[in-house]
């Protein structure tokens, strides 16, 4: 991983009532009208509205200033479906997504885990450093095939899997001063779905841990994010976890571009911005969340798309 001096970055802790949002900028490039990473922003630069009423910007911190990741390589078993509905498509490429990993900060870590249609979730890589162990462990279980496959049982253990992640973040911290922030990255076709109840649950979680979600595939499908929903049951669920969360899925039909993709997704989590307000009530709660640009930042910054989580679940402070 790339040498980078620790950057002090105040515990989420540090103020019970604080609720931190994180998300990413991005602007279009006149010439080749692809997104760039937008940096220049300034906490006068965003608004903030908590359940539709516009609330104070207390803390903005950018890049280095934020917490460092923890990013997790999210697999399922090979089931024996086509390849690139699942996630065996990637089993040939993990090595293509070294060099990325490899930019990673000195204070990043990375782990691994899976799910399966038999019912399985495992952790199979605590957070850490060793890029290596990581992708090892990920090619071991795609080398591993299920045959009893059983789609409730597979629903279900996506969401053991999901609270795994976000739990053993939560107990892998560098230091007593810092927090993880769990990236799930679905390498992953994303062809299921869930019971919608269950799905909101999964987002709570991410939610209340400041997750986010990416996703890659092999894939290239049209997705209509109004087909997400639909009959009490939630479709394409990285789609749909990535863009609450303001994160964002990639597909593409060229293996070359995997590496490129995660490189570019470390990129934005490097230069993401973190938001501290303070929610108008601490109860527990789903709160639907926008952030915007003012007007002046519009007119500064044109063509300029934000991507933040849409939710946050502001806790009582712990006695």
């Amino acid at each position: 991983m790339d040498a980078q001096a620790p950057a002090p970055v105040s515990p989420p802790q540090a103020q019970a009532s604080i609720t931190l949002v994180d998300g990413v900028a991005e602007q279009e490039n006149p010439v080749t009208h692809g997104p760039v990473l937008l940096t220049q922003l300034k906490k006068t630069d965003f608004r903030l509205f908590d359940n539709r009423k516009e609330v104070t910007i207390q803390s903005l911190n950018a890049g280095p200033e934020t917490r460092p990741i923890a990013l997790w390589l999210i697999v399922e078993c090979n089931t024996g479906i086509p390849a690139d509905f699942g996630s065996n498509f990637i089993k040939g490429n993990l090595p293509d997504l070294k060099p990325a990993l490899m930019h990673l900060s000195q204070r990043d870590v990375v782990g691994v885990a899976h799910w399966c249609a038999d019912g399985q979730a495992k952790v199979d890589a605590a957070p850490g450093t060793d890029v290596d162990a990581a992708l090892k462990a990920a090619d071991q279980v795609l080398g591993a095939k299920v045959a009893n496959v059983n789609d409730r049982a597979g629903q279900i253990a996506m969401h053991d899997m999901v609270r795994m992640v976000v739990d053993s973040t939560r107990n892998a911290r560098p230091n007593a001063d810092q927090s993880l922030m769990p990236v799930l990255l679905f390498l992953y076709g994303d062809q299921g779905g869930t019971d919608s109840r269950e799905a909101n649950s999964i987002i709570q979680d991410l939610v209340e841990s400041s997750g986010m979600v990416f996703g890659l595939s092999l894939l290239e499908l049209h997705h209509d994010v109004m087909e997400d929903v639909g009959s009490g049951q939630t479709f394409n669920q990285a789609h749909y976890y990535s863009r609450t969360t303001g994160g964002q899925y990639y597909s593409t039909t060229q293996t070359n571009l995997f590496g490129p993709t995660l490189d570019y997704i470390i990129s934005q989590l490097h230069a993401r911005y973190t938001i501290g307000f303070q929610p108008s009530k601490l109860d527990g709660k789903p709160h639907e969340l926008r952030v915007d640009l003012t007007k002046d930042a519009q007119s500064r910054f044109p063509k300029t798309t934000l991507r933040f989580r849409i939710e946050c679940i502001p806790l009582p402070p712990k006695p």
